[in-house]
């Protein structure tokens, strides 16, 4: 049985309000080379603590065609640990200031309405809705709810400061109406597509397997007519941030429904997939992604 970093003792300790809220003092204070440098010490104990979840790292890059091995595992931690103490330490800065690292590239249309940012766990994925925002673009973002109300607050106030609101998915059909409502009300509402769960997925074919992705943003395409930009957001070795965007996809009505959903979830999967594969060591999955 392999392990589930999310049921361990240090991720219910860290993933918590008042957890985010010291390590994001800690990160203004010292500065970014400062959280940078404690966070990967922290990423090696914690992966030295950790071979279970090494090997689910190594197995999932190796869907990816990437060797995989220990080596290889240890850097995801690393290069993650890292985008996390930039996420702390931008936690106080003005969206300008944090601007300063977005680089943005490919196909931004002119858009009459709302679109849909499908993204992947790569990267910075929260850093998007700051640099679009910066574009005079209004983002939502579609998320989970936290393990706990307070973190679920406390992120949602963080997106705020940059420009984007929250639209947290429940157990019910309203989620997905109050996501319908912003398309409709001209905003870009962005979910990540990669690891669904509870939720209609389609199988998509990796380089060495196949893994579920999210039909919610097809569904979305077909019920409002908006389209889907995949987007990604790598880190770069001058450490800044690269904004990639794809073209637009829409889900084709003049197709039979399931067909339009599956086409549209596949195309989207494909501009994604092609970016993971540029720096598979920011593909952040760390459960096991096949049974």
């Amino acid at each position: 049985m392999r392990t589930n970093h999310t049921e361990l003792l240090a991720y219910r300790m860290g993933y918590t309000r008042s957890a985010f809220s010291v390590l994001a003092r800690i990160a203004g204070a010292g500065g970014r080379r400062f959280s940078g440098a404690v966070a990967a010490l922290f990423s090696e104990a914690y992966c030295t603590s950790q071979p279970g979840i090494i090997r689910v790292v190594s197995d999932n890059l190796r869907l990816l065609g990437h060797p995989g091995g220990a080596g290889a595992a240890r850097q995801v931690f690393r290069n993650f640990a890292e985008t996390l103490a930039d996420y702390f330490w931008l936690a106080d800065k003005p969206p300008g200031k944090a601007f300063e690292l977005a680089e943005i590239r490919g196909p931004l249309p002119a858009l009459t309405s709302g679109a849909i940012l499908a993204t992947g766990h790569f990267g910075f994925f929260e850093f998007g809705a700051l640099a679009l925002s910066q574009h005079g673009m209004r983002v939502s973002v579609v998320t989970d709810a936290e393990p706990s109300p307070g973190l679920t607050g406390w992120r949602a106030d963080y997106r705020r400061r940059w420009g984007a609101e929250t639209i947290e998915l429940g157990q019910d059909a309203f989620s997905s109406l109050r996501a319908a409502g912003a398309l409709s009300d001209g905003r870009l509402t962005a979910m990540l597509v990669d690891r669904p769960a509870g939720e209609r997925h389609l199988p998509v074919a990796l380089p060495n397997g196949a893994i579920p992705f999210s039909m919610a943003p097809a569904i979305l395409s077909w019920m409002t007519g908006c389209p889907i930009i995949p987007v990604t957001v790598r880190r770069t070795p001058a450490h800044r941030y690269l904004v990639q965007t794809g073209q637009p996809v829409i889900a084709d009505r003049s197709l039979p429904r399931d067909e339009a959903l599956a086409a549209c979830t596949r195309a989207v999967a494909s501009t994604l997939v092609e970016d993971f594969l540029c720096d598979p060591l920011q593909w952040y999955q760390f459960v096991p992604l096949q049974p």
